[in-house]
């Protein structure tokens, strides 16, 4: 469904429609803190799970509050986003206080990898005031979890396997091939991507029918937010069945595709 900065054909309004989805996604979010305490024997299991499920919820709500992204040149690289987390928070629930805490230890090895560019960088140089302090906060946040000098960089996958692997383990092997399979190709600009966006034939015989370079303003396609609907819905089930929660209500995602349409959804 094509829609206009206001309203689209049929007449919807998207201010109110989006404010409403995004009020309905923090509804959620909330409701699963409140029934889902941390347990701080294993709190690092709480900060990356609960993490993981404020990400989606994030990104769900930032693309929707842009509707200039629902189209195929930008939505797909944020639904990608989304694809990629909830493949690693499916994996993570799986075992999640080992994962959890690989996770955590991959991810300062990566900070304290892009610190040590960072130093290499300045080289012999004296650092400028405003450096140093980057550097002494960068530092600092690393020692606060891990100290710096105790931390081993992996130049692997944090994970040790690939995410189609990870997908396969985490029973979400579907996902993988019709969700973040496909989207890749927009958030890597492959060749598929690109020519199917960023190139229009030239009508031109004589020209061999070239591609030409375009960069032309598609208009919003109210379908790339239900998207982001449908994986934030299905990020929340997922958690919801890994901690056996029950949680009443509507969700955020049967609410908005009532907004827009008396029509089901396929799944």
């Amino acid at each position: 469904m094509r829609v206009s900065n206001r309203e689209d054909e049929e007449g919807i309004e998207l201010r109110p429609l989006i404010e409403n989805y995004c009020a309905d996604v923090d509804r959620e979010f909330t409701a699963r803190l409140d029934a889902w305490p941390p347990d701080f024997a294993q709190i690092h299991v709480h900060e990356v799970i609960g993490g993981m499920l404020a990400r989606e919820a994030t990104l769900a709500k930032d693309l929707a509050r842009a509707p200039m992204l629902w189209t195929g040149h930008s939505a797909p690289i944020l639904l990608r986003a989304m694809a990629d987390a909830y493949i690693n928070l499916t994996w993570l629930l799986l075992d999640p206080v080992e994962r959890c805490r690989k996770f955590i230890f991959f991810g300062l090895g990566q900070a304290k990898l892009e610190l040590e560019h960072r130093r290499a960088q300045i080289g012999t140089r004296e650092p400028t005031p405003q450096e140093v302090a980057m550097l002494e906060a960068r530092e600092r946040w690393i020692d606060s979890q891990r100290i710096g000098g105790l931390l081993d960089v992996d130049l692997g996958k944090w994970s040790s396997i690939s995410v189609r692997q990870m997908a396969e383990e985490a029973g979400c092997i579907d996902f993988y091939n019709y969700v973040y399979t496909p989207f890749s190709a927009c958030a890597h600009s492959m060749w598929h991507h690109v020519a199917h966006y960023d190139l229009r034939e030239c009508g031109n015989p004589l020209h061999r029918y070239h591609r030409r370079p375009t960069s032309e303003t598609s208009a919003p396609d109210l379908h790339y937010l239900t998207l982001a609907a449908k994986y934030w819905s299905k990020t929340l089930g997922t958690f919801d069945r890994a901690y056996g929660l029950a949680i009443s209500g509507p969700s955020s995602y049967e609410t908005l595709i009532d907004a827009i349409t008396d029509d089901p959804q396929p799944d």
